[in-house]
């Protein structure tokens, strides 16, 4: 495989990235309006309903950070594989 298709093939899957955390941070928007929406009907009761949402809301959260690291790294990667074609 020559260092122009491993390049493709790693900017493909930044934008793979890029989409998987605006996914992740559109889940975790819904994830807290059906928190806001779930403790607004049962007004205070249900307490472990509402604890599940913020466990997933936490999780999301976590989630959504991750991809910043990942794509940090392959961005180097793609450096490092323009600079050994080169």
């Amino acid at each position: 495989m020559s260092a122009a298709q491993i390049i493709a093939q790693l900017q493909a899957a930044l934008r793979k990235l890029e989409e998987t955390q605006s996914h992740v941070a559109s889940a975790g928007q819904a994830a807290t309006e059906a928190r806001r929406l779930v403790a607004g009907a049962l007004e205070g009761g249900s307490g472990q309903l509402v604890a599940q949402l913020d466990r997933l809301i936490q999780a999301l959260s976590q989630a959504a950070q991750m991809p910043a690291g990942t794509k940090e790294q392959v961005q180097a990667t793609i450096t490092r594989t323009k600079a050994l074609g080169n």
